[in-house]
């Protein structure tokens, strides 16, 4: 048995996390989409192009559009748990074109098959947890900051994936000047959320090259590092005496849950907890 457990569709992207229990089986099919997928438990019997791969977990499996797949689910493996990611072609396309990553215009073949690489499954599941996310946002500026992150880094990865000539993604670093330009920006914009496309603007570099570059000098994205930023921030109007409602209000969160969690993700307490344990006067 299949059951799509979680489905989100943002633009020219779908994602959906598949659990296979029992014999399961998909037959043989293609989509006018690349495919890409991790495996998160158990394992998948492939077929592609005439012959046969098994992905257990840990690995990444790729299929350019209307390339010929099938599937098959051992039970005896226990039950198999995957992420799958539709990707229009004309969208890694655009990406491609705007970071540079190739001088071609419109989709191309990408290195498909099983592949046990880490990095790729990282960054798919990265994707995953943005597209989940964004779609939880319901606020009239959703945080795309991860989700453009996590999207420019799977483009990148796809389009070097097992290639003997990969596209020239080298990153120089970026001067304090213009990394001081960006963090200026996000600290004047503590009660919203900030875009990729803004954050390059200011570092006049790519959105890939300023992700690479954020990386390398501060150890974190800049989606991650702007939460960081708001979440100081917070801490500063709770030991204040502000109401955890009017805190998340002014940071820009779009509810008290979403201010609630990022919280609780980032310091390992709740803001309640937080404002209770002010230090006396």
């Amino acid at each position: 048995m299949l059951k799509t457990t979680e489905f989100y569709r943002t633009g020219a992207l779908e994602v959906a996390r598949i659990r296979a229990t029992g014999t399961a089986e998909f037959p043989r099919h293609t989509h006018a989409e690349y495919v890409i997928s991790a495996t998160l438990s158990g394992s998948e019997d492939v077929w592609l192009d005439g012959k046969t791969f098994s992905s257990p977990a840990g690995t990444a499996t790729v299929y350019n559009p209307f390339a010929i797949q099938a599937s098959a689910f051992d039970p005896a493996q226990g039950d198999t748990e995957f992420i799958s990611l539709y990707l229009e072609p004309q969208l890694l396309a655009e990406i491609a074109s705007a970071n540079g990553f190739t001088t071609r215009d419109g989709a191309q073949e990408v290195s498909q098959g099983v592949f046990a690489d880490a990095s790729l499954h990282r960054r798919i599941v990265d994707l995953y947890l943005a597209t989940r996310a964004l779609g939880a946002d319901r606020s009239a500026q959703p945080d795309t900051l991860e989700y453009d992150t996590a999207l420019t880094e799977l483009a990148a990865a796809l389009l070097a994936n097992g290639r003997t000539h990969a596209p020239q993604m080298r990153v120089e670093r970026l001067s304090a000047q213009r990394l001081d330009g960006v963090r200026a920006f996000m600290r004047e914009r503590l009660d919203a959320p900030v875009k990729l496309d803004e954050l390059a603007t200011i570092a006049e570099v790519s959105k890939f090259h300023l992700i690479r570059a954020f990386k390398d000098t501060f150890g974190m994205s800049p989606g991650k590092y702007h939460m960081q930023l708001r979440l100081i921030e917070a801490r500063r109007l709770l030991r204040a005496g502000v109401s955890i409602a009017d805190a998340a209000f002014a940071l820009g969160f779009y509810d008290q849950s979403h201010f609630i969690n990022a919280f609780r993700k980032a310091l390992g307490v709740s803001p309640l907890r937080f404002a209770m344990a002010r230090r006396p006067e």
